[in-house]
């Protein structure tokens, strides 16, 4: 069973999860963010469905392969023959962005245009080796 961000999720979705879960079938998700940014405001995303899955089968998920997961970043690297420390991981999420990148063993740089504020960032145990106000900041 693959959790992921899914705006028709409803019952009948999480029926047939928890069902193939029962039956044998492991869960992993494709991320793990909590909201989805919009315009206006967030909506629900991948975690939600996450802790629908779980909640009802007591199922964990087994792995995650996209953010937080360092999988991408690596695969990344691999393919263009680039070592981790050369590299700068620039995202909005310092939960999962963040996380990936330094896992990974590269630089970070949090964008503050996105989900994750100042006041929201000091309140991590890990930080980003940058905090950027813009993307456009990157270039300049």
């Amino acid at each position: 069973v693959v959790a992921s961000f899914d705006r028709t999720f409803e019952y009948w979705k999480l029926y047939q999860a928890f069902v193939a879960i029962r039956h044998g079938a492991r869960l992993v998700a494709t991320n793990a963010d909590r909201t989805c940014p919009i315009e206006g405001g967030e909506l629900p995303d991948a975690a939600s469905v996450i802790g629908a899955v779980e909640g009802c089968t007591g199922a964990k998920v087994e792995w995650v392969a996209g953010k937080p997961s360092r999988l991408m970043v690596e695969t990344g690297l691999q393919r263009l023959g680039v070592a981790a420390e050369d590299c700068l991981v620039v995202g909005d999420r310092i939960e999962t962005d963040t996380l990936m990148g330094r896992e990974a063993g590269a630089k970070t740089a949090l964008v503050l245009t996105g989900v994750t504020s100042r006041t929201r960032l000091a309140q991590f145990p890990y930080q980003p080796d940058y905090v950027l106000d813009s993307i456009a900041d990157l270039v300049g």
